[in-house]
């Protein structure tokens, strides 16, 4: 019998994994290496473009990167 989802509980974060940024954007956690790199790499680019000099934006980058592989890394995890 499957179950229901709350009113206060948005469908599409029912019950899909995702992992969320320190900024708050939420990421869904899929099965392809290739393609989670890519939208890993998107989010980080997105920070880099509200910082000015090269070097902090490089170094807000990496970050961003490194973050997001370890919440990628600890929900993979999980199951």
């Amino acid at each position: 019998m499957p179950s229901r989802v709350s009113k206060k509980k948005k469908v599409s974060e029912a019950n899909l994994p995702i992992i969320k940024c320190f900024c708050g954007a939420k990421i869904l956690l899929v099965p392809d290496v290739k393609l989670m790199s890519k939208a890993i790499e998107a989010h980080a680019e997105a920070h880099t473009k509200k910082i000015k000099p090269k070097k902090e934006a490089e170094a807000e980058a990496e970050r961003v990167r490194d973050y997001l592989i370890a919440k990628v890394l600890d929900k993979a995890s999980e199951d």
